[in-house]
This record gives C-alpha cells, structure tokens and sequence, in this order.
C-alpha cells in the first residue's frame, strides 16, 4: 500500500533495526561458543586425569593390601621374643607396647612399596597414630621418613574406617592441580589392631597446561571482549551513516514527490483556466442585450476558480518548502488536548463528537521528549482532522488517539466513523491530487506523509469496518 512507509527513512529505519538486532545475537552466540569451548578445554584437560586417578586408586590399594599382608606375615614367621645375637639383620617382632617393631613395619612398607612408583605409605594405631611411614620411590635427596602433615586429618579418617569397617577403603581429595588417591586395610593379625595405608598424588594439570588453558580462556574471553566493542564501533557507524542515508533518502523523495506534483498540478490548473477562458469567451460573443448577464457570471466563475487556485497555490507552497524538524519536549497529552480544542468548535457546529483516547503510561502527562516537532505535528494532525470532520455526518464520533508501543515508538492516529475511503482510492491516497471530496486539492495527506516522513516515521491507512483510521508511527526518544 501506499500509505505505508516506503522503502525509505522508514524502510531504512527497520533495516538498521533488524541489523543491530542481528548483530546483538551474534555477539551473543559468539560469547556463548566462547564459553562453551572454554568448558569444553577444561573438561578435555580433566579427562585424561580421570583414568590416571582411577589407575591410582586401584594401584593405591593392591599396595595397602600388601603391606598389610606383608606385616601379618611377618609377624607370623617373627617370633615375638628378643631376636638372635646370631641373626643381626632380623628385624624385632614387637615393641615392649605389643605393637610391631617400627623396623619390622618399616622394612615391610620399603619391600611393598618399592615398586611402586610414586606411592607412599605407613601403618596408623588408633591411640598411636602413625607408628610407622616411608616413602621408598621418593624423588628427593635423602630417605623420606616424616608422614605428610597436610593429609593426617585424611589420613587418620580412612584408616578409622577401615578399621571399624574391617574392610579395605579408598578416597580421593581432588584439587586443581593435583588429586591425592587414599586407601586404607586393616592388618589381619591376630592382638594387632593396626590399619595400612597408602597414598599417591595424580597430577591432573601440569603448570605449564594449566598455563596453557589459562592463556587459551583469556584469549576466547579477550576474542569476546574485541568482538563486542568491534560490534559497538559498527553499529555507532552504521547509525551516523543510515542517518546520512535517511536524510538523502527522504530529500530524493521529496523531488519524486514534487516531479508527480508538477505533472498534477499543470492538470489541475489548466481546468480553472479553461474554464474561465470559455466563460470569458461567451460573454464576449454574447449579444448586447445578454452580454451584461454573461460578464457578471463570468466574473463570479473568475473569483471562484482563482479561489480554487489560490488554495491550491498555497497547498504547494506548503509542500515545497523544507520541513526543518525542530524537535521539542512537549506534554504529550496536553498537545493533544490542545488539538482538539483547535477543532472543537466546528465539530460542535456539525454536531459531532471529539473526543481523544490516551494508551500511555501514568507518567506520560508530563513525559518530554526531543523526538517531535509540535508545530509541524500540529500541521499534520490538523489535515487528518479536517478530513474527518469533513467527510463525518451529523452525531458521528472523531477520536485522537495515542499510545507508546513495545519497542518505544509513538503512535498516533485520527479515527472516525464517517463513510470511510472508497476501495478504489485506497492504494494511491497518498498520491497527490488524490481526493474523494469535492473540490479538495488532493495534497492534504501528501503534506501529512512528507511531514511525518520528515520526522522518520511511517502513515498507514488502517482496514476497519467503518469510517477511516490514520495511524502514524514515530520515534519517541524520552529524555
């Protein structure tokens, strides 16, 4: 329809609109694929320690398991008395305490655990603690003999459950870097209330792949970060330059605009003119005793083409001229109202009614705004009144209405329930000298859509069932 914004300030206007919302979502879809892979590098970096920490645990407890075997033996093969001066090297079966000789213990966890890469372990008594502890695969200097302090609450819990539940336990305290695997057995041994236990630390993360990881989350999250302010730039760009092309667009318009005007308006005056030519033309040749007669009706055909002509003069004049938008902050309902007024009187002496109707929020009595121009808006909405009143009948309704839509924009529209647009006149309306009422220009909508075009907005003719209905779409920018 015609009536509707053109694929011009307004069709550029949705243009910029639907980019920037594209654009909106694909920054987000690239910072949500940016968190995604950041998730995924993590958990990937996780997934081979994952069966690391499960080949520990198992070798964690086969290694409990066989100390404890191996002290049960030894200490059923060791009696428990003094060990022979012929025999220096055996170690002493029992302490004075009942316990195992430290010696024994330790000898049994050097002889479990030498092959076994990277697992320390020890024997707990449960009102002796750590009675025995060694490290045989200890990558340091020297022979590592002191039980490592930051695991003794770990420790001393497994051991305790192993005990009370006569049973072998494992765990894991898993941390970023590294995961400790724990297990714990009971000695089966008859007076000996010993648990072995084990431990081995799994790297899951090396420094340098935790550096590496760190590096490739900060690069996604720096990617994410260029994105959006590279997005930010465009759109501040794309705004100034659709703008630009807004303003250029609805000039070129405007000269479309006045090239139809000219073709119509060579129409539209040669009519009056011949008109008054061809009166003029019998009174002229009309006899003498008519001729009077004739002269006075040519000269009243005269007064009233030239009056057809001078409004129509000042129609163009109006069309031609410049619409500087001088935006101001108005009280939109008290602009309305004061339309209204404008009109109320020569709708009281039709006998119709004026009435408005405000869809706005309760703050917008005095809502301002540096979108509209209150002068050239008022030119607008006088034409669309004026049209309503002139085609409404006796006890019919004129309403003013507006409203602030979803997505901010102004809505303005005249309804009236007159006899409405005849259908063939619907799609060229707003094309000039257009009219369905006699004697009309034809440029009065034309004004009201090169004043609203001007504001970068859009007129539509509404479908309704009755009457006609103008909607006019502005920008609203409350300030």
């Amino acid at each position: 329809m015609k009536g509707d914004m053109p694929a011009g300030t307004g069709g550029l206007l949705n243009i910029k609109n639907t980019i920037k919302r594209d654009l909106v979502i694909l920054w987000a879809f690239i910072a949500l694929i940016a968190l995604v892979l950041a998730f995924l590098l993590l958990q990937l970096s996780r997934q081979g320690a994952a069966s690391q920490i499960s080949q520990a645990t198992g070798q964690a407890a086969v290694s409990c398991t066989a100390m404890s075997a191996g002290l049960a033996h030894a200490l059923s093969t060791h009696p428990s008395s003094p060990p022979s001066p012929s025999v220096p090297s055996t170690p002493q079966a029992s302490n004075a305490d009942g316990l195992p000789a430290r010696s024994l213990m330790q000898a049994v966890i050097d002889l479990s655990l030498r092959d076994q890469a990277g697992v320390e372990g020890g024997f707990w008594h449960p009102q002796q603690d750590v009675v025995a502890y060694a490290f045989p695969t200890y990558d340091g200097s020297g022979i590592k003999r002191d039980p490592p302090g930051a695991e003794m609450e770990r420790i001393v819990s497994i051991a305790q459950r192993a005990l009370d539940g006569a049973a072998t336990v494992s765990d894991v305290r898993p941390g970023l870097r590294e995961a400790v695997v724990f297990a714990a057995c009971p000695v089966n041994f008859k007076g000996v209330s010993l648990a072995a236990w084990t431990l081995k630390r799994v790297p899951v993360m090396s420094a340098g792949v935790l550096n590496q990881l760190l590096v490739a989350i900060a690069l996604l999250l720096g990617f994410v970060i260029v994105s959006g302010v590279w997005l930010g730039s465009t759109l501040s760009r794309w705004r100034g330059q659709s703008e630009r092309l807004s303003h250029q667009l609805a000039h070129a318009e405007r000269l479309a605009t006045l090239g139809r005007v000219a073709a119509g308006m060579a129409h539209e005056i040669r009519n009056p003119i011949g008109a008054m030519r061809m009166k003029a033309e019998n009174a002229l040749a009309a006899p003498a005793q008519v001729r009077e007669a004739r002269v006075t009706g040519a000269l009243e055909m005269v007064v009233s083409q030239t009056e057809r002509l001078d409004a129509l003069v000042a129609s163009l004049l109006a069309l031609a001229q410049p619409f500087q938008v001088q935006r101001q902050r108005i009280d939109l309902a008290a602009w309305i109202e004061e339309r209204r007024q404008a009109h109320a009187e020569l709708a009281e002496k039709k006998q119709l009614q004026l009435g408005t109707t405000l869809d706005l929020p309760s703050f917008a009595s005095g809502l301002s705004t540096s979108a509209l121009d209150p002068v050239q808006m008022a030119r607008a909405l006088d034409n669309l009144l004026l049209n309503a009143l002139a085609h409404c009948e006796a006890g019919g309704r004129i309403d003013i209405g507006a409203r602030l839509g979803a997505d901010g924009r102004l809505q303005l529209w005249v309804a009236d329930d007159g006899p409405g647009v005849a259908p063939e006149l619907r799609e060229s309306l707003f094309d000039p000298f257009v009219s369905q009422r006699s004697g009309g220009t034809g440029l009065g909508l034309v004004l009201v859509r090169e004043i609203v075009h001007a504001h970068g907005g859009s007129i539509t003719l509404a479908a309704t069932e009755r009457g006609a209905r103008f909607d006019m779409e502005l920008p609203w920018r409350a300030s």
